[in-house]
């Protein structure tokens, strides 16, 4: 059977669930119908302006409900939209304007500044969309809500198939220049049909998770926790629903059925706090309508605050709250977490990053409702490829993130391309419906990482004991010294274990004798002292000597992604020199 276009999807959601919270963001609150018809109107508006089919929209606000609905306006026409970094400067701006051939510029007067230090180098966009906020009008802008109100909210003609591009999303560049990832709408579809199935299964097959307490909140009846509870005690029942329900779900997925599901029980409440930008968080705009379920929840504000965090869950009560792990931490270290009401958590989502395992056990201690579900990817896989789960703190392994989800196939080579046993370290290899297209514009560069039908993620791993995925570090990362390779991450780990680090990033610097040395640039704790020698001698006897740092810098901060991963290439080429 054919699937429905995209904009098929979001006019159902509106269809069957026309009263449903679609997005929360602060006091506001947008329904699905609402959306729909502001999509709708802002596609009307797009295609006045001559945007039509396959033309890519460049789109710049911070995390809020227009972000949402620009991208589902240009997604209902055909166009492409691709989520810009709200944080770039004019010359970042410019490089992805110029990159992705955009013809269009939606953005926030926020950003007005920069964007109009870069115009000067940016040709080829055709039109400046500008929301107003603060109500001072750019010159030579169109004004954002003004153009809205002159079209209606008739719907579009459907006009996206599987094979069309649904978005195309920019690498961080920790490693180099930004690169166009281009996915297509059947990417979404594959990872929608295998990530709810495959997670519901994982969750209804682990006797340490609560199930009854998941479903019954699913289903907005809570008394049904215990008699699902005891349903689940037999292991032929809970055999029975980890096996059917991953069969079940991809047959509904684009129907009515998880709309008018959302419409009976509320929706499923999921706090994004990662950057909608970022595919982490993006995804879930995608195959949230492929399912039907979702409920987003936002934050108003436009800087990560641990508090503002927590007001949001104590008053939106949220199912799931997904967030990076410098995110976790910085909600776990928060002086005031215990005076809020977070018991309405269930999940705690975590990605875009390892998470050790004992952040995981504090998120455990402090979200006492909550299991933690650790999915790991990259952009170029749609994004997700493994997870993992914990309910508990027995089992918890740092480093591990699971198993592969289903339709994705993993394997760990060597330098050959040959297959490596179990525990051997590795490049990770996946193979799957949900690997992009291509790196736009950009044909040898995605010839180097798609060979023979495998994705070479440029990740070190190995297959632990358990089956379990364990990530070691970045391939083009990994320092040679002496013959010896050193993983930067397994260092750093381990110096962010002295009472006075705060954070660190290890590199590796040139040396005649050696060929590279290793080097710790260390941020310490607000009010902490230390000197080179210090840290040097803490670590003799937590590392074999190859491993050990031969230099310490001390410095103010490090540059961090948009989710919070060191840049270690600005990192170098800061602190790199001999």
């Amino acid at each position: 059977m054919a699937r429905k276009s995209f904009g098929e999807l979001l006019a159902d959601m509106a269809r069957y669930n026309p009263r449903g919270i679609a997005v929360t963001c602060g006091a506001t609150k947008v329904r699905w119908n609402d959306l729909n018809a502001k999509a709708n109107r802002f596609a009307n508006a797009l295609t006045s302006l001559g945007v039509k089919k396959g033309d890519h929209v460049s789109i710049m606000f911070h995390d809020c409900p227009e972000f949402i609905e620009a991208n589902y306006a240009a997604q209902k026409i055909g166009a492409v939209p691709i989520p810009m970094n709200f944080r770039f400067v004019a010359k970042e701006i410019e490089y992805q304007v110029n990159h992705s051939d955009s013809t269009v510029l939606i953005f926030e007067d926020l950003f007005v500044d920069e964007v109009l230090a870069a115009k000067k180098n940016m040709p080829r966009l055709q039109h400046y969309i500008c929301l107003n906020r603060s109500g001072t009008k750019a010159f030579g802008m169109i004004d954002y809500e003004n153009l809205i109100s002159h079209h209606d909210a008739s719907e579009p003609e459907p006009c996206t198939d599987d094979d069309d591009i649904c978005t195309i999303c920019y690498t961080g560049g920790t490693t180099g220049l930004p690169k166009g990832v281009v996915l297509t709408y059947s990417n979404f579809w594959h990872l929608s049909e295998s990530l709810f199935g495959d997670l519901i299964g994982r969750l209804a097959s682990d006797e340490k998770v609560n199930f009854g307490r998941i479903i019954s909140r699913l289903i907005n009846t809570e008394v049904m926790e215990n008699p699902i509870n005891r349903v689940m005690a037999s292991p032929k029942a809970r055999s029975f629903v980890s096996t059917s329900i991953p069969k079940l779900l991809p047959k509904l997925s684009g129907t009515a059925a998880g709309p008018l599901l959302g419409r009976i029980t509320g929706g499923l409440s999921m706090f994004l706090n990662m950057p909608l930008f970022h595919m982490a968080n993006y995804q879930i705009l995608i195959i949230g309508p492929m399912s039907g379920l979702p409920r987003y929840i936002i934050r108003e504000g436009i800087h990560f605050d641990p508090k503002e965090v927590l007001e949001t869950i104590e008053r939106e009560r949220p199912m799931v709250v997904i967030c990076v792990p410098t995110q976790w931490k910085m909600i776990l270290n928060s002086p005031e977490i215990e005076t809020f009401d977070t018991g309405s958590v269930l999940v705690a989502m975590t990605g875009a990053g390892v998470n050790p395992a004992e952040t995981k056990k504090e998120i455990l201690r402090r979200f006492r409702n909550s299991l933690v579900v650790d999915i790991f990817g990259q952009t170029e896989m749609t994004p997700d490829t493994t997870i993992r789960i914990d309910a508990t703190e027995e089992g918890l392994k740092n480093k591990s993130v699971g198993r592969p989800l289903a339709g994705i196939e993993m394997r760990i080579v060597d330098e050959n391309g040959l297959d490596v046993a179990h525990g051997e370290t590795g490049e990770i290899l996946y193979r799957s419906a949900t690997i992009m297209k291509e790196y736009y514009g950009e044909k040898e560069k995605t010839a180097q990482v798609i060979r023979d039908g495998w994705f070479y993620s440029g990740d070190l791993g190995y297959i632990d004991p358990d089956g379990e995925l364990i990530v070691v570090d970045r391939k083009g990362e990994c320092i040679s010294t002496g013959g010896e390779k050193v993983f930067p991450h397994e260092v750093e780990e381990i110096l962010s274990g002295n009472e006075k680090v705060d954070s660190v990033c290890v590199i590796g610097i040139p040396d005649e004798i050696w060929g590279q040395k290793v080097r710790a640039v260390v941020v310490l704790k607000d009010g902490q002292a230390a000197t080179e020698e210090e840290i040097i001698a803490w670590s003799k006897s937590r590392m074999t000597g190859f491993k050990r740092p031969k230099s310490i810098v001390f410095a103010n901060s490090l540059p961090l992604s948009p989710v919070g991963k060191v840049l270690r290439s600005q990192v170098k080429g800061l602190y790199g020199k001999p």
